[in-house]
């Protein structure tokens, strides 16, 4: 068993019963001394509401407005004490031992700087941004031509999700997902917090670059399962959550990627940004005109 103290950094938004459902399965896998605290960005739903009462010792920050997912982790992680922080989505379900064999695995393994998990959608199949490599213009070449779909397993076409690797085997890779990202206070103390130019989506990423940059590991650990109805809380926001995606993989590339590439090359990669967000919205725009509506629901019960 790990004697490494652990924080928990939760960032909810419209969470509704999922929020809830997370820190049910979290909360008994806890110690006395580990910490968790969450961030509410301004929840419409009001699913913060009564969670310190239901889960005593969780700590809630409630935001005035949505600041976005790395300021509101920013927020957070210098209240925290623990020797690892652990950033959660409130989508996710804890498996029983996982936070131990994560704990354990980077105490034994000094070098390793960030862990993520074997990630399962409800559908019971790996979640592809469990583990990934950097991405470069071929990353969105191969995905925009159906290579990567049609050829998962070759090693330069399924390279930025890694679909050719053993899934049930651990692995150094780029980058995991931040819905599960275990990292040291060291590493932070080190290479930063969250850059918060970055309101949502490529944070995570970016994280990892940069203790890449700095000398440490990045590993996927299948041992370590958790759950993920993913895209939860994104789902409520489609055409913001569209344009930040978008926005985010514009300054991702621009940071970390363009400086090694050609100015021709960055160009393409920017021109085929700005028509992809196009064509989301154009998609979600259409879904929006031809989805009919529905009537209004009764009011559900609140329970109090």
């Amino acid at each position: 068993m790990s004697g490494s103290r652990l924080s928990v950094i939760i960032v909810n938004y419209n969470g509704g019963a999922i929020v809830r459902l997370c820190l049910d399965h979290l909360w008994p896998q806890l110690r006395p001394d580990w910490d968790v605290t969450l961030v509410d960005n301004a929840s419409p739903d009001r699913s913060a509401d009564g969670l310190e009462d239901r889960f005593p010792g969780l700590s809630v920050v409630n935001n005035p407005r949505n600041v976005g997912f790395a300021r509101a982790n920013n927020q957070a992680i210098p209240r925290t004490a623990g020797d690892y922080v652990l950033l959660l989505n409130p989508d996710v379900v804890i498996t029983p031992g996982a936070l131990e064999t994560a704990l354990a695995y980077m105490d034994a393994n000094p070098d390793v700087s960030i862990l993520g998990p074997r990630i399962l959608l409800p559908d019971g199949r790996l979640d592809p941004a469990a583990h990934r490599s950097f991405k470069t213009p071929a990353t969105y070449f191969y995905r925009m031509s159906g290579l990567s779909r049609w050829f998962p397993r070759h090693r330069s076409f399924g390279h930025y999700y890694l679909t050719y690797l053993d899934e049930n085997a651990i692995a150094d890779v780029d980058s995991v997902v931040g819905a599960f990202l275990l990292i040291r206070r060291s590493v932070i103390d080190e290479i930063g917090l969250l850059d918060e130019r970055f309101f949502m989506y490529c944070e995570d990423e970016d994280w990892c670059w940069r203790a890449k940059q700095a000398g440490g590991r990045v590993v996927y650990h299948p041992g370590v399962v958790v759950h993920h109805r993913k895209g939860s809380s994104s789902r409520t926001v489609p055409f913001r959550m569209a344009y930040q995606w978008h926005r985010s993989l514009y300054l991702y590339h621009r940071k970390n990627i363009a400086p090694r590439y050609t100015a021709a090359t960055n160009a393409l990669v920017y021109a085929g940004i700005a028509a992809s967000l196009a064509a989301k919205l154009g998609v979600l725009a259409l879904k929006r005109l031809w989805t009919p509506s529905l009537p209004s629901a009764p009011p559900v019960p609140s329970g109090r």
